[in-house]
């Protein structure tokens, strides 16, 4: 297998409560890395005790620890080292957890049947300041991205779209704010928001958007 190439040495964390995992990881990333320190934590106390005095480059991160899930403790953990890159490696799946764990402030995901070509690959990637998911996560990703794109108002929300419809309509704020039983400032709200999503800026824009939406194939 080829060595990796970045410069310098990287400190990493492996964060897993399997000792066989945490043992092969080392030694892969021993093997394949420049690694100026290796260290473990076994559980998510572990994790935040470590962390609190030692941060490395890159914490390799398994979701499911015997003390809880690691998803509930991953945006804090980000937020509170934002130079730290996190990979989560795990057994969950890669189509359910993956966009989560970046919207959280991860930068990759890793399914532990990976081979082990994948994994380097992955940690060198995100050493290098990228993100990762696998190829057939990231296909998925776009083609969610592209249909968002063919089909805007499904970035909408139900009560967007319901404000949209009235407004269509020619309802006014008030009159929408009784139907729906909430405040006109909370309709206001909903209506800035959509159009902010559409990229509109006033009704017209709105209605010639929705008519050439659907009057276009599917």
């Amino acid at each position: 297998m080829e060595q990796q190439a970045l410069q310098g040495t990287n400190r990493f964390l492996i964060a897993d409560d399997h000792m066989i995992v945490r043992r092969g990881l080392q030694d892969l990333i021993h093997d394949q890395f420049k690694a100026s320190a290796i260290k473990e934590a076994a559980s998510i106390k572990e994790l935040h005790a470590l962390l609190s005095e030692w941060v490395p480059d890159l914490l390799i991160l398994d979701l499911q620890m015997t003390d809880g899930s690691a998803l509930d403790h991953l945006e804090r953990i980000c937020k509170e080292h934002p130079a730290m890159r996190v990979l989560v490696y795990s057994m969950r799946s890669e189509a359910v957890y993956a966009q989560r764990v970046l919207a959280l402030g991860g930068v990759g995901y890793l399914s532990k049947e990976s081979s082990e070509e994948e994994v380097v690959r992955a940690i060198r990637r995100v050493l290098q300041g990228f993100e990762y998911m696998s190829p057939r996560t990231e296909m998925q990703f776009l083609e969610k991205k592209s249909e968002s794109i063919r089909d805007p108002f499904s970035q909408l929300s139900d009560r967007e779209i319901a404000v949209m419809e009235d407004l269509l309509e020619g309802k006014g704020v008030k009159e929408i704010s009784a139907r729906l039983g909430v405040q006109p400032s909370t309709v206001a709200t909903y209506k800035a928001r959509l159009f902010d999503k559409l990229g509109v800026s006033n009704l017209i824009d709105l209605q010639t958007l929705v008519v050439l939406h659907r009057s276009s194939p599917s």
